[in-house]
């Protein structure tokens, strides 16, 4: 089966390897420190930066939580580069859902820091009070 676009596995394990080798050096880490907290040999991960060895699904995503970051980043970066054109999704008319879909890829700390301004907010700016009608008076 021919694909238009195909890339051979060897690019693949190199461009996979650079964004994890980049994603190291700007979390200013060491190969052997972020390869003991993965459990992986620092011989191993330069192999895989280098894009000279495979990875496994389970030792990418050791890497990515030694490395801080959730492994569809990762993964993202990896199609990114590979000449991926980010999809264009509308956004749903229920707002529960968009408020969810729009929070989903927050750090905790910035869904706390959100939460906290939204209080804020509510607090500062209250509500106004309802008016009486036009036309109709109190009953006494």
């Amino acid at each position: 089966m021919a694909f238009a676009y195909s890339e051979t596995a060897q690019t693949i394990r190199q461009v996979l390897g650079s964004v994890l080798r980049a994603r190291r050096e700007a979390a200013r880490r060491t190969l052997s420190e972020i390869a003991a907290e993965a459990g992986l040999s620092p011989a191993h991960l330069s192999e895989v930066e280098r894009g000279r060895k495979e990875v496994s699904t389970e030792r990418l995503i050791a890497v990515a939580h030694a490395l801080g970051v959730r492994p569809a980043e990762i993964y993202a970066e990896l199609a990114r580069l590979l000449g991926a054109q980010p999809e264009q999704h509308a956004w749903p008319d229920d707002p529960p859902v968009k408020l969810r879909l729009a929070t989903a890829s927050l750090p905790l700390e910035a869904l706390r820091s959100v939460a906290d301004f939204s209080a804020y907010l509510a607090m500062a700016n209250p509500p106004p009070k309802p008016k009486d009608r036009i036309g109709f008076s109190p009953r006494r």
